[in-house]
């Protein structure tokens, strides 16, 4: 996750990136642009600038509101808002971006997994050949980290935020990167924060849930690459009884 600080400047946002260097900046905007351009709800993006030789920022469109997350008073808050969430992540979806040259979310997967210090090389072998056996070359736009605290909700709609982790794949993988945001949730707050996405994705999407699922092993993978220690030893100990199931 990159380093940045955000302040309001009348109409604008402005995210200061503190160590990022500028071409990851100028893809960022292309990828917020993109996502604008094609009808989404997302904030209009209007430029990147150099603020000093290390750091630079990029200029969007200020959405007053507030996170999706903190709008969980009750069960029944909680099913509007995972409804909320999955009818934007559907709307994503619906997006072909075969023609683009945003990254292949399966790539950026791939890259994740290889670079980690936190999987023994056993482990990173078993997830890799599992993407190859799941990867259906599709090109949806994806999010690729979508949860309740990048919607910004207000009284005239809900908005897509933080879109730098945008790419082209299968909307079942990106269904399952939420998925296990939601399935870590839970774990902390004894719910099933988890089961109430996934159903609700699927009712909206038409996807069956195992096609979700199949990817939860890679997306653990993925995500191992947290800086929480505790969200790093509950993945790491998913990965451990996957890869001891496999294995048997």
């Amino acid at each position: 996750m990159s380093d940045s600080k955000i302040y309001r400047d009348g109409d604008k946002l402005i995210k200061i990136y503190l160590s990022d260097p500028y071409e990851y900046v100028a893809q960022a905007y292309k990828k917020q642009k993109f996502a604008y351009d094609a009808g989404l709800p997302v904030p209009a993006v209007f430029g990147v600038k150099r603020i000093n030789r290390t750091q630079t920022a990029l200029e969007m469109e200020h959405i007053e509101g507030s996170p999706l997350i903190l709008r969980y008073e009750g069960k029944a808050d909680e099913i509007q808002a995972m409804r909320i969430m999955a009818k934007l992540q559907c709307q994503m979806h619906t997006i072909d971006a075969s023609n683009s040259d945003l990254p292949c979310l399966i790539t950026d997967y791939v890259n994740e997994i290889k670079k980690t210090p936190y999987l023994s090389g056993q482990i990173k072998e078993a997830l890799l050949a599992l993407i190859k056996q799941l990867d259906n070359e599709k090109s949806s736009l994806c999010h690729g980290d979508m949860h309740p605290g990048n919607i910004i909700v207000n009284d005239k709609g809900s908005w897509i935020v933080d879109l730098e982790s945008i790419a082209k794949g299968a909307p079942a993988a990106d269904a399952c990167m939420t998925y296990f945001y939601a399935k870590r949730w839970a774990a902390d707050n004894q719910n099933q924060s988890d089961e109430l996405y996934l159903h609700i994705f699927c009712e909206e999407s038409g996807i069956q849930s195992d096609e979700v699922l199949a990817w939860l092993p890679v997306i653990a993978g993925v995500q191992i690459n947290i800086n929480d220690e505790n969200d790093r030893a509950f993945i790491s100990n998913f990965l451990e009884k996957w890869y001891r199931s496999t294995s048997e």
